[in-house]
């Protein structure tokens, strides 16, 4: 399991400097920095599936019935990511030339984006409890939460401060 968080944190330091390259649309054989997002968070999510099956023992009932579930809860937390990648592309556009009311915009967008991922997490406990003991569904949670902590701490480093 080690072995795999440090790979997700290594992959994680692929996104500060994607996020902060502009889109090279157009350039034959280049990937936009959209499409490199896109497959870094699936990427990421692929980790936390061999994570949370390495973190977790479950019996084959248990196997068939959560893991239709955990798939809709990274299908749900890959929407937010998509608009935080999106409010992070735009921010590194804008950054230079931000107003007061367009960063307290941004960190609005932040703060919005970790309570979502909250709210998701919360929901998604109870959800994996109804198939799984609760003590395997908690243990599910917070090895997502560690790892989108891991990301969030990676990112922050990468991004500058409003001014």
């Amino acid at each position: 399991m080690f072995k795999s968080v440090v790979l997700a944190i290594g992959l994680l330091s692929v996104l500060p400097v994607s996020a902060a390259e502009p889109a090279a649309a157009g350039q034959a054989g280049q990937k936009t920095t959209q499409q490199l997002l896109a497959e870094f968070r699936d990427e990421i999510q692929v980790i936390e599936t061999e994570v949370v099956s390495k973190s977790i023992s479950l019996t084959a009932d248990e196997a068939t019935r959560f893991w239709p579930v955990f798939k809709k809860f990274q299908t749900e937390k890959a929407a937010i990511i998509d608009g935080q990648v999106g409010a992070i592309r735009e921010y590194a556009s804008e950054y230079a030339d931000l107003n007061d009311e367009e960063s307290m915009e941004y960190v609005r967008s932040l703060l919005d984006r970790d309570q979502k991922i909250h709210d998701l997490r919360e929901k998604y406990l109870v959800e994996f409890a109804k198939v799984i003991p609760p003590g395997k569904a908690a243990r599910v949670i917070h090895v997502s939460r560690r790892l989108g902590l891991a990301g969030q701490a990676r990112l922050a480093q990468a991004i500058p401060l409003v001014h």
